[in-house]
């Protein structure tokens, strides 16, 4: 008897690193620290003292949180964000 799979990839979602630049993580880590409290000034901290790999680690466990300080104009969800 054949049976047969019906299940579907769901589609990847897109990491922070494939959507930003390096420059634009980082200026979002510089206001994560100035105004965004003391858990998102930490991570921040910990961004910065971190090697590349690690980087890679925490913009995947919080690139949410950094996305929230890359500036609107540059935010690739922003349309999403204004036409709701």
């Amino acid at each position: 008897m054949t049976t047969t799979n019906n299940i579907h990839a769901m589609p990847r979602p897109v990491r922070i690193v494939d959507k930003y630049s390096q420059n634009e993580l980082y200026a979002a880590a510089h206001e994560m620290r100035k105004i965004g409290g003391s858990f998102a000034a930490a991570i921040a901290s910990a961004f910065f003292l971190a090697d590349l790999g690690n980087q890679r680690i925490l913009l995947d466990a919080f690139g949410h949180l950094f996305e929230k300080f890359i500036p609107k104009e540059v935010r690739l969800d922003a349309e999403m964000e204004q036409s709701s």
